[in-house]
């Protein structure tokens, strides 16, 4: 299992929800930059060392961020 967060590197990652069928599969959030994934989903979104490396975050940058977008509207 995946021990930090592949976009920020944080060891503190949350587990948000579990496959219906044990063991196959969990859903891990990380507190600090909020970034989700499922455990089955390829190394470049589970591992450090294969995420991207224009979309990885430092401490300083998620805490220097000018701004959280916000959610828009429903459209009607």
């Amino acid at each position: 299992m995946q021990t930090i967060c592949p976009r920020c590197a944080d060891p503190e990652l949350r587990t948000v929800t579990t496959s219906p069928v044990p063991g196959v599969w969990e859903v891990l959030q990380c507190p600090r930059c909020l970034y989700m994934w499922r455990t089955t989903e390829p190394a470049r979104r589970t591992t450090r060392e294969h995420y991207p490396e224009q979309f990885r975050l430092t401490p300083e940058a998620i805490a220097t961020a000018s701004e959280v977008p916000t959610i828009p509207p429903l459209r009607g």
